[in-house]
């Protein structure tokens, strides 16, 4: 609260002189402030704020940014089929209301996960365990409307890109279907976007719970399971988050959310959003072919039989079970 309050005044006091030579810093829950930066290492940065001296944890600044002189922009650039960039950090709440409505369902025969919509032309992001050989599959939007939220159901899915090894899967929504739906695109995180112990939350709907919200921390950004690398989180993530986005303090999309431990709580991983970039730029070699023999085909084991009379016996092949 005091950060809070001495931030506010500062940072109005120093747009009012032009901030010439200050730094602007992000503070973990999104809180700003304007302020010269007269030392800094590993465990403190010190603040001159004019009338005294301040000294903050340096675990608690999630960025230290030149100032410049007035409200930050958001900076974002835009290849036509995604948006990187890097936004203004804010409460989660606050980001939540302004990316929650980027967050889908999205439903098979055989299961539910979640997704994200990286453009309004309706390419969304999801796991490829999400729709693995699926091809009947269904995303439900959460439009909003002046009466609350409207859920909408949208059948023509097509599947675009399959990346199975990396477990990412870019599909596309039917734009005539979805001509009502208001599209809301996610900003991905033009570099990492996270350290350790950086805040983060995920968006989702774990065990169909639509739009669920949960955060927590960046616990390690480079574990390696598998010869992949993933981003180790505390956040809670569920049967059902798997596909959704994992943000950042800024809402920018740090990762997309692809397992939890279902023994230990605390215990989550999401991809990183390098890999997701390098998967949607190179998106021509993982494009989904419909004529191969195997996609949407699921194998099912055989009905149990039971033998009438006598059991076979064991040593006659003839007899013998196959």
């Amino acid at each position: 609260m005091m950060i809070r309050a001495i931030a506010l005044s500062l940072f109005i006091s120093n747009l009012a002189f032009g901030a010439v030579g200050f730094d602007r810093l992000t503070f973990q829950n999104g809180t700003e402030i304007v302020a010269e930066v007269i030392k800094k290492d590993d465990q403190y940065v010190v603040l001159d704020l004019g009338f005294e001296v301040l000294k903050i944890p340096s675990d608690q600044i999630l960025t230290i940014e030149e100032a410049d002189g007035g409200a930050q922009e958001q900076q974002s650039e835009q290849n036509g089929l995604y948006t990187v960039g890097r936004l203004n950090a804010a409460p989660v709440n606050e980001l939540v209301k302004s990316f929650g409505d980027s967050v889908v369902m999205v439903k098979t025969p055989s299961g539910l996960g979640s997704g994200f919509f990286i453009n309004e032309n309706g390419y969304l992001v999801t796991n490829y365990h999400v729709i693995e050989r699926e091809t009947n599959i269904t995303v439900s939007v959460f439009d909003r409307t002046e009466s609350g939220y409207e859920r909408k159901e949208l059948k023509k899915v097509k599947i675009i890109a399959l990346h199975p090894v990396r477990d990412l899967a870019l599909l596309q929504v039917d734009q005539e279907e979805a001509a009502d739906v208001q599209i809301k695109p996610v900003v991905l995180s033009q570099d990492d976007g996270v350290d350790v112990g950086s805040l983060v939350f995920a968006i989702g709907n774990p065990l169909g719970l639509e739009r669920s919200v949960s955060q927590g921390i960046v616990s390690s950004r480079t574990r390696s399971i598998g010869y992949l690398r993933f981003i180790q989180t505390d956040a809670a993530i569920n049967p059902g988050n798997s596909g959704g986005p994992l943000f950042n303090a800024r809402g920018e999309v740090v990762g997309v959310a692809c397992a939890g431990h279902a023994m230990f709580a605390g215990l989550a991983f999401g991809i990183p959003v390098q890999d997701l970039i390098d998967f949607l730029d190179n998106k021509e070699t993982y494009l989904y072919d419909s004529s191969f023999p195997q996609n949407g085909v699921k194998y099912l084991a055989p009905p149990y039989r039971e033998y009438e009379g006598d059991e076979p016996e064991k040593n006659n092949p003839e007899s013998s079970e196959k």
